[in-house]
Parts: C-alpha cells; structure tokens; sequence
C-alpha cells in the first residue's frame, strides 16, 4: 500500500535514506493510523491480501534503529488489533527499494538485510517524482509475516476500514470512489465525487450520490480535537452505516494551500 507521516513524511525519509535529491515534487503524501482510540501520523502502512499492517511515527529520522509501534489486525478478525514493540530502521537502498530496518524491540538484529525483518519502500514510484501521486510501499517482513502490499500510483485518497479498502481517485474534474470489500463481495464505483463545503473549517473529504438514493462521504473534518477520517453511508438524509478508517493516506498537491494538519 502507501505511507507516509506528517513530520516525517516518506517524501522526505525516502529522499534522505536514499541520498537521491527530490526533484520538484508535484504532491504531498501523508499517512495515519487510528490506534486506541487516537488518530496519529503513521511512518508507512500496507494493505496487504489477508491483513493490514501499520506503524507508528519514529520520533526521528530513522537512521538509527528508533522505537515504534507495529499495529496489525487480521481482514477475518479486524477488531483483534495486536501491537508490538518494535525498532526501526536504519536504512539500505538496492535496486530501487529502500530496505528500512523493522525488528522486534526484544531482538538486537536491527538491520533490514535478508536475516532480520524490513519495511520495502518504492525508490523510484514515490512523490519525489511528479509521476506519481503515491509513494509505495512494496512490503513488510517480521518474525510474523512477508507480505506485499497494494499500490494505486494516482489515487488522491486509499484507507483500510474494518471491512473494506476505499480509494478515491481526483484526476481533474473527475473523482470516483471505489471499494475492496474484505468478505470477498464485490465492491462499488461510483463516478461524480464532489469536494465537501466545511465552511469556516478546514478539512478533507469527497461525498459521492448513487442514482438509487444512496450517499458515501470519505471525511476528516480539522473541528475536533481528535480529528478521524470515516465512512458514511448515507440514505433518506440519514447515516445509516460509519466505519471509521483504522489506516490511510492522503494525497494533496503541493500547489494546494489547505494541506492536511
């Protein structure tokens, strides 16, 4: 899937593991992960076919091994998040993959080679080029797990509810909304999104009309302490169904002055 913080975006930790210079980014990318009940900057997190896997904001740049949080919930058992404790980084670049160290904080093996375990960063379809509005993430390895994640290069918005993954695509005047739906039902599309008005506020989201009386809104409004991004459905004016996203990014471009907070 994708990733990214807000003080610690992947734009500038790819860039910086890396050592390749950015070069005009047209759009920014920021992450979060929805953990006991707090909605916070996530450092990358990744759709992967049987489960979703997130992790917390280093507190620095990750060019020593820093303490994070690994959140992980299976798509047949969403509400039993785990978490652990674990040390990321620092990284290796090879062949167009950051290799970013990921390791349980009890292990001392903190390096990202074949032995220990990593998070597989994109050094080539990230934001740093105008090419792609998402930056991927190709994987994660832990003592648990080796799993590819979903990657849409041009969607404006993905995020993992407990039941479904929802991307949003803006090209232009055209926004479209989709769903991955995790029990195996077909998902929906629905074309004509339209930005939500939040007034004197600031805040993101789309809202979405089915010709058979249907509504969908993807939302965060920035008029709450603890802002969270969520799912409605809507029918008759009213809220029928909410899930909120338990992980997501945002895409914005640079030249678009309400950036997320």
């Amino acid at each position: 899937m994708t990733l990214n913080p807000l003080a610690l975006t992947l734009l500038f930790s790819a860039s910086a593991l890396s050592g390749v210079a950015a070069a005009q980014p047209a759009y920014r990318m920021d992450s979060y992960l929805l953990l006991n009940g707090k909605t916070q900057p996530a450092f990358a997190w990744c759709d992967a076919p049987d489960r979703v896997l997130a992790l917390t904001n280093p507190a620095t740049q990750p060019a020593t091994p820093q303490p994070v949080t690994l959140a992980r919930w299976l798509k047949r058992a969403p509400n039993k998040v785990q978490t652990g404790a674990y040390r990321l980084g620092p990284g290796e670049g090879a062949a167009g993959t950051i290799f970013v160290g990921l390791n349980p904080a009890s292990r001392p093996d903190s390096s990202a080679n074949e032995n220990g375990g990593n998070v597989r960063l994109s050094n080539v379809q990230n934001v740093n080029d105008p090419a792609y509005r998402m930056s991927a993430v190709g994987g994660f390895k832990t003592p648990y797990e080796d799993v590819r994640c979903r990657y849409i290069p041009d969607a404006a918005f993905v995020g993992a509810t407990a039941k479904r993954t929802v991307i949003i695509w803006a090209n232009g005047g055209k926004v479209t909304y989709a769903t991955r739906n995790f029990d195996g039902t077909p998902g929906v599309t629905i074309s004509g999104g339209t930005p939500i008005n939040f007034g004197s506020e600031s805040g993101w989201g789309y809202e979405f009309q089915t010709p058979d009386g249907f509504g969908y809104s993807v939302a965060r409004g920035d008029f709450s302490a603890n802002p969270q991004m969520t799912l409605n459905v809507i029918k008759g004016g009213k809220v029928i169904q909410t899930e909120p996203f338990l992980a997501y990014s945002i895409s914005t471009p640079l030249s678009n002055s309400a950036q997320p907070k």
